[in-house]
């Protein structure tokens, strides 16, 4: 559908830090977690800032960042046991933020790497991981009109049950319509698609986790998709997606030469019924697409999916997004969490 011709960027395009922290204690489990922290700009006057954050009106300032990154750090403290393993922020105006909450809020944590990525769009993704970080790709998506589409951040973190490539996007907004949107997050599909492909022909069982806010129901009913249900009874509808995904973990794997997903639903028994409510309703843009490798033993196998609403969410569980003019709330986003077991090969 299209050129697979794509220009990537390694490691000297990325900012990719490692702290002299002490590294994390041995664990069972390895968990990630996934938000959208809803433009979290600092308060810096660069002139590229949306308006609601630009430091040079009356809207935004120093103290306001401030006060944002204590209710981020806040979410990531609690998350989990303590704090995930291996975070992914999405919607950062620049790859210093993640210093500022190193600094500040996040003083004293277990995350010794941290990765970004400089220019493209205003807001991009930015990595906290208390493991290893290696191998990172940086893939150029194109435009949608006069933006640049935010690119793809990939790379390689050694867990203690073995290392996983891991591809991190925040896909184009639905927000002018899916049908007239679906054609740029086909592209940014399709650059995550070059990148995993080869992996998983290669050997179906490689760790690979697909994550990140990718703006979609993943229903694929605009097509061509960029993500949509497999179909093992109508397989010659199954070229109009770029990437695929079952709700059933065992249909994870190499189906008909292509690679398909478990994307697991959010477990409701702990209270999770979405990540982003609009117009009333529930919606969950926020996914995680998990290869073969990570259901199956030995490594990493899969455990749990849910949101956090009792950490960023109302009585009734919906995000409690930032308001300036309160100087409260989180994000408009519930973060993501999984949890994996670490398993040997005689379990």
């Amino acid at each position: 559908m299209f050129p697979k011709k794509i220009m990537t960027f390694f490691l000297a395009a990325a900012f990719l830090y490692a702290c002299s922290c002490s590294l994390p204690h041995d664990s069972e489990m390895w968990t990630v977690m996934s938000w959208n922290v809803q433009n979290l700009f600092d308060g810096i006057d660069d002139g590229s800032e949306y308006p609601e954050f630009d430091p040079g009106s009356d809207d935004w300032n120093e103290r306001l960042y401030q006060r944002r990154l204590d209710r981020t750090g806040e979410v990531i403290s609690a998350t989990g046991s303590g704090a995930a393993d291996l975070v992914i922020l999405q919607e950062l105006e620049k790859p210093e933020i993640l210093d500022d909450l190193i600094a500040g809020p996040l003083a004293g944590s277990r995350f010794r790497w941290r990765l970004s990525v400089p220019g493209y769009s205003i807001i991009r993704c930015g990595i906290l991981s208390c493991y290893p970080l290696r191998d990172v790709q940086v893939v150029d998506c194109g435009s949608y009109g006069i933006r640049p589409l935010r690119p793809v951040l990939a790379f390689t973190v050694d867990t203690p049950g073995g290392a996983v490539r891991v591809v991190a996007g925040h896909w184009k907004s639905p927000r002018d319509g899916r049908a007239a949107t679906e054609n740029a997050r086909c592209r940014e599909a399709a650059a995550i698609r070059v990148l995993v492909e080869p992996l998983l022909l290669e050997n179906p069982e490689t760790d690979v986790l697909i994550i990140g806010d990718l703006n979609t129901p993943g229903d694929g009913l605009v097509r061509p998709a960029a993500l949509a249900p497999w179909d093992p009874d109508i397989d010659e509808n199954n070229d109009e997606a770029e990437l695929y995904r079952t709700d059933l973990p065992e249909g994870a794997g190499i189906r008909n030469g292509l690679p398909v997903f478990f994307d697991p639903e959010p477990d409701p028994a702990r209270g999770s019924k979405g990540s982003y409510w609009y117009k009333d309703d529930w919606d969950r843009p926020d996914r995680a697409l998990l290869s073969r490798g990570l259901i199956h033993t030995p490594g990493l196998v899969f455990k749990s999916c849910r949101t956090v609403p009792d950490i960023a969410g109302d009585e009734l569980g919906r995000p409690v997004r930032w308001v300036s003019d309160w100087e409260e709330g989180y994000s408009d986003h519930l973060p993501l969490l999984l949890e994996f077991d670490i398993s040997s090969d005689d379990e």
